[in-house]
């Protein structure tokens, strides 16, 4: 969903927004023919805050008589509460998904195809980055569209680097490990990685590595689905870079365990000099430390790359928007799905969140004004989803999280052992 994933899934430091149309549980509209609906979201706490939704008042403007209610669920109770309700046969008319949920809540039967809204709302998809709109397709029917993306960039302390003779920020793997080490027995540390969740070693630790080293941890064609870790590469390398940087010795403690917050004040404390964040993390470096300031407390660069001269690759994510099947009241969601939509609502919804998935997103205001972007702007175009949104993805993520983080704490252990077991494990007891 940021397309981080809701560990990721969703943005940890935003709160959850969720469009219900309320002509879902109510049964329909008025007999004047005016409906009301409601919108169930995850993200867009500066777009949708209470008594200020500038986005929906200028629908219902446009649309008279549609009338929407914004209800806000808390991240964390977003697919249970949405999931009972449909269950139940009432729910949300329309609202976000996250990409790793679309095959689920598909095969729940809890989405509506959007094919006809698309081409009744004349909705513009070839706007959209192609490879988040097939993200939405589900045997060959679009069901959700993008309306959020998003990817990793290096966060690194000039300050902290220079004092270690350290000039630029390291652009290779060799160049990072060389650069982690001279930070070792001191009491900065040189770089940080969240192990605390689901999603956190797919999207945040060794995922964008992988990515940029043309790994894989599923091979799926929309049928079959099939892990393949051990197999790939640049995903055994990218587990064994992980591993050096802990042999370093300049780590953060609690490597077993290690969340993204503590990272993130450890950096806004100058006791960290280098770690990967998506777009969200700036936010979080505000908070606990008011006075921090980019271009002098600290700078963005691209994801180290394995060999010089390749592409800086990361994990992206986001959030999808799809109308909900059990609605009373379709052709509104649609309407309003449709607004979503256009290009200057999808830049302002995603203004204060993350990147607009527009092929040119960052290469408009605000994004294009803020150095802060240029290593996004750079890396995403060679960033993708760490696995292919099968079914069951967040047990296939649990799997991999509880298989690598051993390894990495002692990193004496193959890693290659250990993602023949992870693939044997999710081949045979999850996707078997």
């Amino acid at each position: 969903m940021r397309f981080r994933s809701t560990s990721v899934v969703g943005l940890a430091t935003l709160a959850v927004v969720g469009l219900t149309l309320s002509g879902c549980s109510s049964g329909g509209g008025s007999s004047s023919g005016k409906v009301t609906i409601t919108y169930a979201t995850s993200a867009e706490a500066a777009v949708f805050k209470k008594g200020e939704q500038p986005l929906i008042a200028a629908f219902e403007k446009a649309n008279p008589d549609i009338t929407v209610k914004v209800e806000q669920i808390p991240l964390a109770n977003y697919n249970t509460k949405l999931t009972t309700e449909f269950r139940g046969g009432q729910g949300p008319d329309v609202g976000r998904v996250n990409h790793t949920d679309i095959q689920t809540f598909a095969g729940g039967g809890f989405l509506a195809p959007l094919d006809s809204i698309i081409k009744s709302n004349k909705v513009d998809t070839g706007q959209l980055i192609p490879g988040l709109v097939d993200v939405g397709k589900v045997a060959g029917k679009q069901m959700t569209l993008p309306l959020t993306t998003d990817t990793r960039a290096l966060y690194y302390n000039p300050a902290l680097l220079k004092a270690k003779g350290i000039d630029k920020p390291p652009a290779t793997w060799d160049e990072l490990i060389t650069d982690v080490k001279k930070f070792a027995g001191g009491d900065v540390f040189g770089y940080g990685f969240p192990t605390d969740s689901d999603y956190a070693l797919t999207y945040e630790t060794v995922g964008p590595y992988m990515k940029g080293a043309d790994g894989e941890i599923l091979k799926s064609d929309g049928k079959e689905s099939k892990a393949v870790a051990a197999d790939s590469a640049g995903t055994v390398d990218a587990v064994k870079l992980i591993q050096d940087l802990v042999k370093t010795g300049a780590v953060p403690p609690g490597i077993d365990n290690m969340k993204a917050d503590t990272l993130g004040q450890l950096f806004a404390q100058n006791k960290l000099a280098l770690m990967l964040g998506g777009p969200w993390v700036k936010a979080t470096l505000e908070t606990n430390n008011p006075n921090i300031k980019y271009g002098t407390d600290y700078e963005t660069a691209v994801v180290p790359v394995q060999k010089a001269g390749e592409p800086s690759g990361s994990t992206a994510g986001g959030w999808q928007i799809g109308v909900f099947k059990n609605s009373k009241n379709q052709d509104a969601a649609g309407k309003l799905l449709a607004f979503m939509m256009e290009r200057k609502n999808l830049i302002s919804l995603n203004k204060a969140e993350a990147f607009p998935p527009l092929k040119d997103g960052l290469s408009t205001s605000p994004w294009s004004d803020d150095p802060f972007y240029k290593a996004y702007n750079e890396i995403l175009p060679h960033a993708g989803l760490p696995m292919p949104p099968v079914s069951r993805i967040a047990e296939v993520s649990a799997a991999f999280e509880k298989t690598i983080v051993p390894v990495i704490v002692d990193p004496s252990k193959p890693a290659e052992s250990a993602l023949k077991d992870f693939d044997q494990q999710v081949n045979t007891q999850i996707l078997g």
